[in-house]
C-alpha cells in the first residue's frame, strides 16, 4: 500500500471514531444506526477494514456531515 493511502486510512479511521464518539455512542449502537454489526465498526475504527465510499456517503447522510470531514485532519 502507497504511503498516502495509509495515511488517509488512518485519518478515516479517526474521524469515524471521533464521530461516534461525539455522538456519545457506543460501537453496537452506532453500528445499529448505520445497519452494521459491531465487529464492523471496531475493524474500521483499528484499521483492518476500510469503508467503502458507500459507507462513507451513508455516514454523512446519516449524520448530516459533509464527505470531506472523513478525509480531513485536525
Amino acid at each position: 500500500m502507497q504511503e498516502y493511502e495509509v495515511m488517509y486510512h488512518m485519518i478515516i479511521a479517526e474521524n469515524i471514531k471521533k464521530l461516534r464518539k461525539s455522538r456519545n455512542l457506543s460501537q453496537e449502537k452506532f453500528a445499529e444506526q448505520i445497519n452494521c454489526s459491531r465487529e464492523f465498526v471496531s475493524r474500521m475504527e483499528n484499521l483492518k477494514e476500510k469503508p467503502s465510499l458507500k459507507m462513507l456517503l451513508k455516514l454523512s447522510f446519516l449524520y448530516n456531515i459533509e464527505p470531506s470531514y472523513f478525509f480531513t485532519k485536525d
